[in-house]
């Protein structure tokens, strides 16, 4: 599968999408999104698939969305600016694009290294699995601009007072204090991140194929009883609403962070 700016390849079982904007630490712009969106679909198409690892090219992970040009960050080009409706239709689309990932019917690993901030966080706190580099950065300092964030996962994984430690300061934690609070599912030095990605996605192929797919929809499904679906659609609006301060002139405050 030939994509500009994901590599994407399929060995044993596993898909590998790795992110590849290196230069610019791997932010979301316009291809990079969709061509995650399209690996993903690729993925989950392919039968031989089992497993799905997402990682970075480069320095980073992922350090968020690309201010200079994204589905998340950019007006449509129609109107050049935000409305309340393409505000909600532009974080619909986004919306999406997250669970796209997270209803992913195959096991996925974030590989984490560098920074995963802001919507490269959304990223890894979409899949199953994240393993982070020890001196790996995550958080979400985007907050510290005001506003909600679009990614309803933060109090489900971290529960409400580490969640709201984080979403309330905009701080960054490395990976040793991601894992301690639930953030990724563990942290590692940085020569073992792959290997200990591998290790893990081996364990999850012995899982045989139907009853793992079995296994990730109880899981999925669970979460739709608890209401998560309805999060994401309203941290999606509550996102979309504060985005009509850039008409107030609220743009350079929204242009020092990704996410």
């Amino acid at each position: 599968m030939d994509l500009e700016t994901v590599n994407y390849t399929v060995e044993g079982g596993i898909a590998r999408i790795e992110m590849n904007r290196a230069d610019k630490r791997n932010a979301l712009n316009h291809q990079l999104l969709d061509d995650i969106d399209a690996a993903f679909t690729e993925a989950e198409r392919d039968s031989s698939v089992r497993v799905v690892v997402l990682s970075g090219a480069g320095a980073s992970f992922s350090a968020g969305y690309d201010l200079k040009g994204s589905y998340y960050t950019t007006p449509p080009a129609e109107e050049g600016r935000w409305t309340a409706g393409n505000s909600l239709m532009t974080l619909r689309g986004i919306e999406a694009r997250y669970q796209r990932i997270w209803n992913c019917p195959k096991p996925t690993i974030a590989q984490v290294h560098g920074h995963a901030l802001a919507g490269g966080c959304y990223l890894q706190l979409l899949c199953d699995i994240s393993v982070a580099a020890e001196d790996a950065q995550l958080g979400h300092p985007a907050v510290k601009m005001g506003g909600v964030s679009s990614m309803p996962l933060w109090q489900v994984v971290l529960g409400l007072k580490k969640a709201r430690y984080l979403l309330l300061t905009g701080r960054i934690v490395n990976g040793i204090e991601a894992a301690e609070m639930g953030l990724v599912t563990m942290a590692v030095p940085g020569d073992q991140l792959a290997e200990t990605v591998n290790s893990i996605a081996a364990d999850c192929l012995e899982v045989p194929y139907e009853g793992a797919l079995m296994n990730k929809e109880a899981l999925n499904t669970s979460m739709e009883i608890w209401g998560i679906g309805a999060m994401f659609r309203y941290q999606g609006h509550m996102n979309a609403l504060g985005r009509l301060r850039e008409n107030r002139g609220g743009g350079d405050e929204f242009d020092r962070f990704r996410g």
